[in-house]
């Protein structure tokens, strides 16, 4: 097994769950979301951060892994890297947005509003805008609802100079891409010291070897994923490596459970259920 990454790729959703969700990230990230968002710092700062699964609308539904879910006062986000277009990429994470927004709603509260950032490694809007924001509205352009927002991020056009973009959002977005090693990143990033703990971070989880493995697994999901778009395959077999997928992460999650590692952290590590994980036990 890896026990040093020769290239960091800050679009593996390991990578990326892992250093949004850090503490180390949390001032560059709260940063960046009230620049794109224009919600209040002093709410970002204690918001909660956490990911998992999405409650199911019904009980033969299957279960939904968002990367990354953030709450704060009287509103959720949703944050998604995604690293490969593939057909239903957007539906799917459309569907994540509602399924949220769905468990909002209580007696005598006002539903939270729902916010969904999407990380693009692609561009199938085929835009040169850095950012693309959707909301519900009619075909006169009339706002149906405000409790619904929704980003592209366009990762490639971070640096786009055309546009109306914060440099704090630019910023951001553009620390997600690949480096030829930690070397490369450390240098890209010398003198920035609101990223300094940040990188700091992305060098810690580059030698544990925790992560590494949960790092290589997504890898090796994202290649057998892009080919069996690029082939054609047949849903069959289709299902299969996603079959595979799934018990390579059944493995990971025994070996962490016989380290007596934390159920928090291998659903962070494998993407599996608390329910998942309590049955290997």
């Amino acid at each position: 097994m890896n026990t040093k990454l020769k290239e960091i790729n800050m679009l593996n959703d390991a990578m990326f769950k892992s250093i949004i969700r850090s503490k180390e990230a949390r001032p560059v990230v709260n940063t960046f979301l009230h620049f794109l968002t224009h919600i209040e710092m002093d709410k970002l700062e204690t918001a909660i951060y956490m990911g998992g699964e999405i409650p199911k609308s019904h009980i033969n539904e299957k279960g939904k892994i968002s990367d990354v879910i953030i709450k704060i006062e009287n509103c959720k986000i949703i944050l998604e890297m995604n690293q490969t277009d593939t057909k239903d990429i957007f539906d799917k994470n459309v569907s994540y947005t509602f399924a949220l927004a769905n468990t909002s709603t209580h007696v005598n509260k006002p539903r939270k509003k729902v916010i969904l950032i999407n990380f693009d490694a692609f561009n199938r809007f085929k835009t040169k805008k850095p950012v693309l924001v959707f909301k519900i509205q009619d075909e006169d352009g009339h706002i149906e609802s405000e409790l619904y927002l929704s980003f592209h991020l366009i990762l490639e056009n971070a640096k786009e100079k055309n546009y109306n973009i914060a440099k704090e959002v630019q910023e951001f977005m553009d620390f997600f891409k690949k480096y030829n090693s930690i070397e490369e990143l450390k240098k890209e990033y010398l003198g920035k010291e609101n990223f300094k703990d940040m990188v700091k971070k992305v060098e810690e989880l580059t030698q544990d070897e925790d992560f590494l493995m949960y790092y290589d697994l997504e890898e090796k999901h994202k290649h057998e994923k892009e080919s069996s778009y690029e082939l054609g395959v047949e849903r069959g077999i289709k299902q299969g490596i996603k079959q595979g997928i799934k018990q390579k992460e059944i493995e990971f999650a025994k070996k962490m459970l016989k380290e007596n590692e934390q159920i928090e952290k291998i659903m962070n590590y494998t993407g599996l259920t608390k329910k998942e994980i309590e049955k290997l036990m």
